[in-house]
């Protein structure tokens, strides 16, 4: 098996990661906005139909069709957790661009040239195996009928433990 150089490992492990990981945040900051802004309109025009409601036949239904628009939006946005996927996936691209810079410029921990490029790719695919191991707790803990908490975003913590090995 052939190894991976430097430059084929930063183009299509790092660069692949960022590009999705850019396109994922932006899709599920988008939906969180847009399901948010459903909730905060029908939220609204409960309270302005509200004096409607006994004056006009439509008035009662607008009122229950904009409750009901709120609940299935509230519930998207719980079933989907597309504010905590957009932070997760924003976290783990910055902390990923950092080392990226790190790497790139020479700056420690990746200095040296004999070990430093074994240091990146050793704190990179720890950074995406928290994410991984986040995403695996999440769904067992959704299997298994417990309230679901996200692991903590990419942390100093991995990089300190690569880097005293």
């Amino acid at each position: 098996m052939a190894l991976l150089d430097q430059d084929t490992y930063v183009a299509e492990r790092v660069e692949g990661q960022l590009k999705w990981l850019s396109r994922a945040s932006k899709v599920n900051k988008q939906a969180f906005l847009r399901l948010r802004m459903v909730e905060i309109l029908l939220g609204t025009s409960i309270t302005v139909f509200s004096p409607y409601a006994g004056k006009f036949a439509w008035g009662a239904v607008a009122i229950a069709m904009a409750g009901g628009g709120i609940a299935v939006a509230s519930s998207v946005l719980a079933l989907n957790r597309n504010q905590e996927n957009w932070v997760r996936y924003r976290s783990l691209s910055e902390a990923l661009k950092h080392e990226k810079y790190l790497y790139m410029t020479g700056t420690a921990p990746y200095a040296d040239p004999d070990k430093g490029f074994g240091a990146f790719v050793s704190t990179v695919e720890a950074l995406m195996l928290e994410e991984q191991s986040g995403w695996a707790k999440m769904a067992a803990q959704d299997t298994s009928g417990t309230s679901a908490t996200t692991s903590p975003s990419p942390s100093v913590a991995v990089k300190q433990e690569i880097n005293q090995r």
